[in-house]
């Protein structure tokens, strides 16, 4: 029989499922792909998932409680992702028509994972980004715009920092400066950015939320801040503030934290010269706490010269605890309440009655329902990984449907503001409601500067 006839043979409506495929399945990457499956389910649209993994029984244990997917997804094992990213046999085969490739595994997979998207004709995603690499110190910019005319070319897209911090605050922060800049307004002028980040967990054992060697890296590294036009670097936690959350019962201690969103908002926004990331809560304190007592000091031990004090910290810190342990630690009341949310202050002037008025517009979201994981397929995450994973999945789905709806429209190097300017009006209402959907709040208020202005 003919290939045209096989294809003709086939019932009208009947559609070929989306191959996604999976860099790693961890923490986040398990929400992921089951908030992914949930879309897809809703959508009516049929999707088959490929996993590669170092330890695929692990990736399997990572979705404990979302065992009726796995006749839809394949897992393979392998040592490391080098023949894959080369396209090697068999991996070509399993590649074949892949619509969507996703790194949930370490920023030093973005780059081979676009390069391998090029090959193949997909779209990519990827979490975060590697800040401190020699490149991006050398020139604040990521790296994966080296490949942004290649995408444009190719047609693809890659999603980058998608997440929720950076991702769901790019997108919440871009669609409000798109709409005030779309308005054309000579005299209005976005003066600054500021975004305030909280990570509180009340627990009876130290539980952390991600990985405790990323937390150390990040929070004490020396933070930086754009102050106008011009990179401040600060040292740790200093310069700190108070921000109110909803939700909260007073004021959270806040530091500068040097994170995505200070680099990708001042790229998508070089008109706003002034942006500062912080972040605070309980699991910044006890990070701070260990700073301030020299335990992340460089210095050798005495009478051990070959290992410094921090090697010594980070080698018996415990790790991240498994999906069954914190599912456990939720269900006994260990974990008696957590809050990650995230709101950004935006402000604005512009010329009114005659006289400049100052506005402070904030966008944010709220994640403060986690006791309502248990009893769902998400049971076992935690307060970070699921809306990390729920908001990457919400993203990306509504990109990929973009894309396929309207080929070539979403093109080159892709960040959540750019998403926030791409996505048809409709479809960026419909990111807002699933996000609510998932559990993940959002707001926004718009207040008098001067009624708070010292």
């Amino acid at each position: 029989m003919a290939e045209s006839e096989v294809t003709d043979a086939r019932p009208k409506g009947v559609q070929d499922p989306i191959k996604i495929v999976f860099f790693g399945l961890g923490a986040v990457g398990s929400n992921l792909l089951i908030c992914l499956s949930e879309l897809a389910e809703r959508d009516g649209v049929p999707v088959r998932f490929v996993v590669y993994a170092i330890d695929p029984d692990a990736a399997r244990d990572a979705l404990f409680h979302a065992e009726r997917l796995f006749d839809r997804i394949e897992f393979i094992g392998l040592p490391d992702f080098s023949p894959v990213f080369a396209l090697a046999v068999p991996h070509d085969a399993h590649l074949a028509d892949a619509a969507l490739l996703i790194n949930a595994a370490l920023p030093a997979f973005n780059i081979p994972l676009i390069e391998l998207a090029l090959r193949i004709g997909a779209h990519s995603v990827d979490l975060a980004s590697d800040m401190y690499d020699e490149k991006t110190e050398q020139t604040l910019t990521f790296a994966q715009y080296d490949y942004d005319r290649a995408l444009r070319k190719r047609g693809t897209a890659a999603l980058i920092n998608l997440g929720i911090s950076p991702g769901v605050t790019n997108f919440l922060i871009g669609r409000r400066l798109h709409e005030l800049l779309a308005a054309g307004r000579k005299d209005l002028e976005i003066e600054r950015i500021d975004l305030y980040l909280l990570e509180d967990i009340e627990s009876d054992s130290i539980v952390f939320s991600w990985s405790p060697v990323v937390a150390l890296e990040e929070l004490a590294q020396q933070p930086r801040i754009l102050t106008k036009g011009r990179i401040q670097v600060l040292e740790p936690f200093s310069a700190a503030r108070y921000y109110a959350f909803p939700h909260e019962p007073r004021p959270t201690r806040q530091y500068p934290l040097y994170q995505e969103e200070l680099l990708s908002l001042r790229r998508s926004f070089p008109e706003v010269d002034t942006i500062g990331v912080y972040t605070g809560g309980s699991e910044v304190e006890l990070v701070k706490a260990l700073f301030q007592l020299n335990l992340l000091s460089k210095r050798t031990l005495p009478n051990q010269p070959e290992l410094t004090v921090e090697a010594m910290v980070r080698a018996i810190l415990p790790g991240m605890n498994k999906p069954r342990r914190i599912e456990e630690y939720l269900r006994s009341g260990v974990i008696r309440r957590a809050h990650f949310a995230a709101a950004a202050e935006i402000r604005i002037s512009e010329i009114v009655r005659n006289d400049r008025q100052t506005v402070i517009e904030t966008v944010g979201f709220s994640y403060h329902r986690y006791q309502d994981l248990l009893g769902t397929p998400y049971a076992g995450a935690t307060y970070i990984s699921y809306p990390t994973g729920v908001g990457a999945a919400i993203l990306a789905w509504h990109a990929l449907e973009f894309a396929r709806a309207t080929p070539g429209r979403l093109a080159g190097v892709v960040t959540g503001e750019d998403l926030a300017r791409i996505l048809p009006r409709p479809r960026a209402d419909a990111v807002r409601r699933d996000l609510v959907a998932w559990d993940i709040d959002l707001y926004d208020s718009v207040r008098d500067a001067t009624q708070i202005d010292t």
